[in-house]
């Protein structure tokens, strides 16, 4: 390409369908983002919004066979590499001079084999804004690719070259997140149904959030795309803001935060109440935390109580996080480094505090058996909640991948990339039990939970159920008389994680918990 001034090239953005026929729309945060770093370096852009208009593939051909681009921007998931190899493909056969970028997990985290099976030209491999940016910049002056950071893409021998890692941006620094590139309207209308909304007159006017990046905990099922970044969470006034802003712009009374961790430790999310307390602002919240939300901060119950009185005080109405599994063994294998018991003791004080819990739980590690499945349902009816069911879904860049991949279960990354679908379907089995067989014991275990639970779901939702069921749900949980701190460990025995001190070793599969893959360090 020659040297074109930045009015004169012509950039199209594309927001993927995730859940064609869905009801429930989620507004690209990342994409948005990426949209806006751009608007503030001076591009002019197009967006098409396949998602909220549910454009089928046929009008999506038509439109890049009618409207020329000189870049074209996408990034979507994994479940959906499938789609996106067929849309990257279909650009790069009506449109070959045209420069595709893609990102997300679905390319990010799989450069050399989404390059050595898709047309694009280029992936970014972490953060997109700079990244993408600077990748587009790099053609349009026609300088080499090596040089941009965060990328990988096809040399002039046809082989892929991946670049270093771009450094973790410092997410107070960035623009604040430009939304009116979509129909935002719309996109309230469909946004996602919150616990409390039946029983409240109150109309709900929702939009996302980031109030952090990254997650300070690797577990061996979850695919993010900062998995090498540090955790970082904004600022409480930047988040504060920005909410000022979106309540002025579009009334908006609700706030999803969309965070893989909003808050990992009780002192973090108390600073954030005390900064929305001070600074006036009214509006209902949900929040993803950990399970030891109380106990990674050693607090008593009865501060712990505290501060879940003064989340609710502040407006957060749901606090999401995951038990994943009621078996300790199984839980090792997640390294998910939480205790059991830290579940109820959580959820005893959030009720308390009268906060709606949600959770999910994961099925088919490979040592799943009836009895862990059990165990597992045991634990959300101590809790009383009814969770959101998901099977193991091996995804790149996931330790369960690469095991998935050494033993033998994945053969063809292509072609298993292209089957797998959403978590609520078993894509891959790596137990011991038939599909037929795991299915059988989950169904019978969620009608138990569902009869026990009083839940209401019909037989045919007990899998593709929403976590905000649990609203209905009144059991009251005595909360413990020992501390938080104390029911999982002392100081001299538990252990907290460390970004920095996680070391990734893509290749060991052993899973014997002495010799993880991930490398821990003592902390007072």
């Amino acid at each position: 390409m020659m040297e074109r001034s930045k009015k004169d090239l012509k950039l199209l953005f594309v927001n993927a369908c995730l859940r064609p026929g869905g009801y429930t729309k989620f507004l690209p945060v990342g994409l948005a983002s990426v949209m806006t770093y751009f608007k503030t370096k001076g591009y002019d852009f197009t967006l098409l919004d396949i998602d909220i208009n549910e454009y089928d593939d046929a009008y999506v051909e038509n439109y890049i066979k009618t409207n020329k681009f000189d870049f074209v921007l996408c990034g979507t998931i994994v479940t959906h590499y499938k789609w996106i190899k067929w849309f990257v493909n279909m650009v790069k056969k009506h449109q070959p001079n045209t420069c595709i970028i893609t990102g997300n997990s679905v390319a990010g985290s799989i450069p050399e084999v989404f390059l050595n099976n898709v047309k694009g030209d280029i992936v970014v491999t972490g953060e997109g804004e700079v990244s993408a940016y600077d990748a587009v910049e790099a053609v349009r002056l026609s300088k080499d690719l090596s040089t941009v950071e965060g990328i990988s893409f096809r040399d002039n021998q046809g082989k892929v070259a991946i670049n270093p890692a771009r450094k973790a941006a410092n997410i107070d620094e960035l623009p604040e997140v430009d939304y009116s590139f979509f129909d935002v309207k719309r996109y309230m209308e469909k946004a996602e149904t919150m616990p409390d909304k039946d029983d409240s007159p109150e109309e709900m006017r929702s939009l996302p959030v980031v109030t952090a990046r990254g997650c300070a905990f690797k577990c061996t099922f979850c695919h993010y795309v900062f998995w090498d970044d540090p955790y970082r969470n904004r600022s409480p006034e930047s988040i504060l803001t920005e909410i000022k802003h979106r309540i002025d712009q579009y009334n908006v009374n609700y706030i999803h935060f969309w965070d893989d961790l909003s808050f990992a430790s009780a002192i973090q999310v108390e600073k954030f109440c005390d900064a929305l307390i001070k600074s006036g602002l009214k509006f209902k919240w949900l929040a993803t935390i950990r399970v030891d939300l109380f106990s990674r901060a050693r607090l008593s119950n009865e501060d712990s109580l505290r501060v879940a009185k003064k989340m609710k005080q502040c407006g957060c109405y749901t606090a999401a996080f995951a038990i994943e599994s009621g078996n300790k063994e199984i839980m090792k294998m997640m390294n998910k480094e939480i205790e059991v018991d830290a579940f109820y003791n959580t959820v005893a004080i959030l009720r308390e505090a009268g906060i709606v819990t949600q959770t999910s739980v994961v099925f088919g590690y490979p040592i799943e058996t009836k009895e862990s499945i059990k165990e597992t349902f045991d634990q959300c009816l101590k809790c009383g909640l009814y969770p959101s069911i998901g099977f193991l879904l091996p995804l790149p860049y996931t330790v369960m991948y690469d095991y998935a991949k050494a033993n033998g279960f994945i053969t063809d990354e292509d072609r298993y990339l292209e089957s797998i679908t959403e978590r609520q379907d078993i894509c891959l089995n790596m137990t011991k039990m038939s599909d037929e067989e795991i299915m059988k014991e989950i169904k019978e275990g969620a009608k138990k939970l569902n009869e026990m639970l009083d839940v209401g779901l019909a037989e045919g939702d007990f899998i593709k159920s929403k976590g905000y069921k649990s609203q209905r749900i009144k059991k009251k949980l005595a909360v413990p008389q020992e501390t938080n701190a104390a029911s999982l460990g002392n100081k001299a025995t538990r252990r907290r994680l460390d970004p920095k001190n996680i070391k990734r070793i893509r290749n060991d599969v052993s899973f014997n918990y002495s010799q993880t893959d991930f490398k821990f360090e003592e902390q007072d």
